[in-house]
This record gives structure tokens, sequence and C-alpha cells, in this order.
């Protein structure tokens, strides 16, 4: 046995799961709102920044702010047939969804877009939307970042005049009681 034909067999073995693997996290854009995706793009959904959602095609990139995302939903997708009658199964077990994201964009207006997907994906980028989603936004991390569980029980420099407003207020007097009334 050559070389040759033990080296071209091993070589493809190893692409393909790559090749299969990366189409399986392509992203197809069904349509929707956004007029400036063409119809039928095909690109990755890029999850990785905090504060917007990436959807990656060609040479460009659509953005859409987590803030704005209102909702998603998926979908089973179509099963596809041939003649109409038959039902051809997925390549390689690959069962693809619709991924629908709702948005309002600064305006105010109501959005869509629509993704065909992997599986696995929609569930995994809708799992991402909604745990971004769930971050607490900067301005919490900070005040939350300067609390310290023991404030309420020690006077510390940095809740000095927390404390000093609460002694203030104790330390006044409490209003003096009305004299009975002397109705008969």
């Amino acid at each position: 046995m050559s070389i040759r034909q033990f080296l071209i067999p091993t070589i493809a073995l190893a692409i393909l799961p790559i090749a299969v693997l990366r189409a399986a996290d392509t992203a197809e854009y069904l349509g929707g709102t956004v007029k400036s995706i063409p119809m039928n793009s095909t690109g990755f959904l890029n999850l990785d920044d905090t504060k917007v959602l990436k959807f990656n095609y060609g040479q460009a990139v659509y953005k859409l702010p987590y803030d704005q995302i209102t909702g998603t939903e998926v979908t089973k997708g179509d099963t596809r047939h041939v003649l109409k009658k038959l039902p051809v199964p997925s390549l390689f077990g690959g069962k693809k969804e619709t991924l629908t994201i709702s948005y309002k964009d600064t305006a105010g207006v109501t959005g869509k877009l629509s993704f065909e997907v992997a599986a696995r994906l929609a569930a995994s980028v809708q799992a991402g939307i909604a745990e971004v989603k769930a971050l607490p936004d900067a301005a919490t991390v900070a005040a939350e970042s300067k609390e310290w569980w023991g404030d309420k029980y020690w006077k510390t420099l940095s809740n000095k005049s927390t404390w000093d407003a609460s002694t203030a207020s104790a330390a006044q007097p409490a209003p003096a009681a009305a004299p009975p009334s002397t109705k008969n």
C-alpha cells in the first residue's frame, strides 16, 4: 500500500468534520424588517460582544444591541421533500430550525430578524441572548461593588455619611405629646 493511498483519505477524513461543523454553525437570513441584509445571506451569528449581537455575512456586519432585543423564538424548520411527497433526511442528521429575534429600535419601531440555523445553534443563541440580557448594567455593578455586608453593622470611611445621617435622625427629640382635650 502506498503512502498516497493512505494519506489522501486520512486528510479528507480529518478535514470533513471541520467542514461539516463549520456548515452547522452558519446562519441563513430568511427575512425580516431589516432591508440592509440581503435575503438568503449566509453568515455567522456572533455573541462574543456583551453589548451587541453581530451577524457577519460576506464582508458586512449587522449589529443589534442586546438592550433592543425584546424576545427570541425558535420554531421547527421546514422538512425538505423530493417531488413534494417524500421527506429527505438532513445531511449528517443536522436538523434546521428558524430562529426569530424580535427587537425595538431606538425610534421605538418593532422589527424582526429570521435565521435558519442548526437546532443546537438555535438553542445556543437563544440561551446566549437570554444570558447577556440578564447581566446587570454597569451602573448596577458599580453600585453593588461599593456595598459591603458589614456596612449596616460597622461605621467605616466608606459608609460614614450614611451612619452620620442615621445618627442625626435618631438624636432628634420625639414630637411632644398633645395635651389631653378637656371636652365635657
